[in-house]
């Protein structure tokens, strides 16, 4: 870690280096060029070589250097430096010779220099001299563009669009040629009684308003935005309740206490220790301990209860710490310390962590901020009892996420079927559902929906692993680079948030569990990454296929040893205190870390809605392959789908399982189309009866309105 960080300490202290150098170069060369007799020796022969190299052209070098120490200066922009030099010398060299073919052109007398002396002739007798100007001027714009990032495609798309739209405006509005007259402003229609005596009902219109105004707000484009030039404020800490100081060196007379009594506890049982280090943090202290010459860890944990009693705390954990040869004791301070998120987050180890998808979880035992890439992970897995923090946690996760990236660079697909926590992030615009338009994405609730979104998910995953084949490249790392270079569409991340994984095993455990086992196996080179919580960490949940795909798991307090086992395959996570108190088992490590969770109050929550909502960023991201109904995963269109079941119908005056399967296909097939009707309410089943019951009077209704009604 040190080693790591050195590493970026070192570059980015070289990349102000270089920075300084063009600011300095770019400050001389522009001193030299316009005032070389006030310059010295040196400026004036620089002067004298560049004028005669590239003649007028020489005053774009100043120019140059000093957008090189831009790109150096802003991280935001990305650069390469040999490109950028190309891209330089190719628009220094064309504005050389254009200076030529204008003199050639419009008679002017501008120098060109060497360059210009003997290049031009060649261009001339090739092209001629007004189609040499033109070409020369192209090429001049256009190597200037690509050195100062000048999205030319989107310039002139957006030109020729707003030309376009303006015209057809002008055709459509103004036929006859007759000037366009001011158009009234539209009125609400109130359902209300007549108008004479009548009393005007306020209620319906408002709510039509108010609907009608979020479906504005994210309204799908005519055409496709390109959500990269679309400005974006990352939210501020300043919004987040700022973290309480901890003075440890107040406590340090009762942590010595507290140390010498636990020696003298453990001398009783004949367990002699000698007190190594005491880790003190904001909500656990933790004591390291060696053990004399011929004692075993097992004889501790066997006087675990005695401890405990003695240090007067419910919960005490034990964990051998290899590295320092020692026993650590892991004991709740009297009085804990709340952890801001605002704290991790502007923690060293979360602003110095470069993916978009990093979690700020909380703090160690040390009190040190704690970060993890789920990118790296690449799935999450989180299980806890009722009230140890799991919810909070979860909220913790999003918002640092919502802390690094743009909507158009991470998107969440949240399923919560609860409908308690989630609904908060529904208007933000990083939301997203495969089954539905951009504009119509919002939190997924219903179970049948939830197990519809997640096969369409995997459909995603496929068509994005066929479009990184057809690109040569191997995930989505390499697909956004290869795509920035050619200045193509970048991809974004999915992240997949479960907030109850149990209620949705209840209902469609197969669809569920097989659509989870195929993302968590393929997704993560694709971008789509998994985060399921459930507070029921149980084997029919948590099950074999689903623990085999989730290395990373974080458990919070459990009621037994049995659900720590399941979560962990430790124990560990019984002996917690609750309240974000938490075992993080990071990928390809053998020991849990504990850590205490980043606690963030729902009115902070609120106001980092409110901020990326109120910024109106569109929610743009590719239409789903095959349109989806959100509540079952049927087809949109279901005039296709439901013309022959109806008709089929009313020929047999009946409809059950078997007569679907004989004449549609199988089982499943003949359960989707029964469930499509009954959502309908084309056919239903009445409480207490196994039998369907047909409302014909809507079935005559829809074959009539088809054309297949009786003539």
């Amino acid at each position: 870690m040190a080693r790591k960080k050195s590493s970026k300490n070192t570059k980015h202290k070289n990349r102000d280096i270089v920075a300084l150098f063009f600011a300095l170069t770019a400050f001389i060369s522009a001193y030299s060029i316009l005032l070389p007799d006030g310059s010295g020796v040196f400026g004036k022969a620089f002067s004298n070589v560049v004028n005669s190299i590239f003649g007028a052209g020489s005053y774009f070098i100043p120019i140059a250097l000093l957008w090189f120490f831009v790109l150096r200066i802003a991280p935001s922009l990305n650069h390469s430096t040999k490109i950028d030099f190309l891209w330089s010398l190719i628009s220094a060299v064309s504005l050389s010779t254009l200076f030529l073919s204008a003199n050639a052109v419009f008679g002017s007398t501008l120098y060109g220099g060497w360059i210009g002396i003997h290049l031009y002739p060649f261009v001339e007798k090739l092209l001629g001299s007004v189609l040499s100007f033109c070409v020369l001027a192209l090429l001049l714009g256009f190597s200037s563009a690509f050195l100062f990032r000048v999205p030319l495609v989107s310039l002139l798309k957006k030109l020729f669009i707003s030309e376009k739209s303006a015209d057809d405006t002008d055709t459509k509005d103004e036929p006859s040629g007759k000037k366009r007259q001011q158009q009234p402003e539209p009125e609400l229609i109130f359902n209300g009684p007549d108008d004479e005596g009548g009393k005007e009902d306020y209620s319906q219109p408002n709510i039509i308003a108010a609907k009608k105004s979020k479906k504005e707000r994210f309204s799908r484009p005519a055409e496709k935005i390109d959500s990269s030039d679309i400005d974006y404020i990352l939210p501020s800490t300043e919004t987040l309740m700022e973290d309480k100081p901890i003075d440890y060196d107040e406590n340090k007379r009762d942590l010595l206490a507290r140390a010498d009594l636990m020696k003298k506890t453990l001398a009783e049982f004949g367990i002699e220790v000698e007190v190594k280090d005491i880790i003190a943090g904001p909500v656990v202290t933790r004591y390291d301990l060696t053990l004399a010459p011929g004692l075993k860890i097992q004889s501790i944990m066997g006087v675990i209860d005695n401890i405990s009693l003695a240090m007067r705390t419910p919960a005490i954990r034990i964990v051998p710490i290899p590295e320092k040869g020692a026993v650590g004791i892991e004991v709740p301070n009297p009085e804990s310390v709340i952890v801001g998120l605002r704290g991790v987050i502007e923690s060293e180890a979360f602003a110095g962590s470069d993916s978009k998808l990093s979690l700020a979880l909380g703090e160690t035992t040390d009190g040190k901020g704690y970060t993890a890439e789920l990118d790296s992970m690449p799935h999450l897995l989180i299980a806890g009892a009722t009230g140890s923090g799991k919810s909070v946690a979860l909220h913790s996760i999003i918002l640092s996420i919502l802390f690094k990236a743009r909507p158009d660079e991470v998107k969440f697909m949240i399923i919560d079927p609860k409908r308690v926590e989630m609904p908060i992030y529904k208007d933000i615009p990083h939301i997203y559902h495969p089954c539905t338009r951009a504009a119509d994405a919002d939190i997924i609730t219903d179970p049948k929906e939830s197990a519809a979104a997640l096969k369409k998910l995997v459909t995603v995953m496929n068509a994005r692993y066929d479009k990184y084949a057809d690109n040569m490249v191997r995930n989505i790392e390499e697909y956004n680079a290869k795509m920035e270079l050619i200045g193509g569409e970048k991809e974004f991340y999915i992240v997949v948030v479960i907030d109850e994984l149990a209620d949705l095993m209840l209902v469609v455990q197969k669809e569920i569990e097989d659509s989870i086992q195929r993302l968590a196996q393929m997704a993560r080179a694709v971008g789509i990454h998994l985060i399921l919580a459930t507070q029921r960490p149980s084997v029919n949940v948590i099950t074999g296929v689903i623990k085999a795909n989730f290395p990373a798991r974080m458990s919070f307090q459990t009621a037994s040893k049995v659900d720590s086992r399941v979560i962990l395959d430790a124990l560990g996570a019984d002996s917690l205190i609750g309240k974000g108190d938490m075992l993080f088992l990071p990928p390809q490590e053998s020991r849990p870390i504990r850590l205490q969770g980043a606690y963030v109050s729902l009115k902070e929550i609120k106001s980092i809605v409110d901020f990326i909502s109120g910024q109106d960023f569109p929610r743009v991201y590719e239409p789903p392959i095959e349109e989806v109904e959100r509540e079952e995963g049927f087809k949109a269109d279901k005039s296709k789908e439901l013309l022959p079941v109806l008709m089929l119908m009313r020929e047999r005056g009946r409809i059950s399982q078997d007569l679907l399967k004989a004449n549609f296909g199988g089982s499943a097939k003949a359960t989707n189309i029964l469930s499509l009707l009954e959502t309908q309410r084309f056919i239903a089943k009445p409480q207490g009866t196994n039998k369907w019951q047909i409302n014909w009077s809507k079935v005559n209704e829809y074959l009539d309105i088809q054309g297949e009604g009786n003539e």
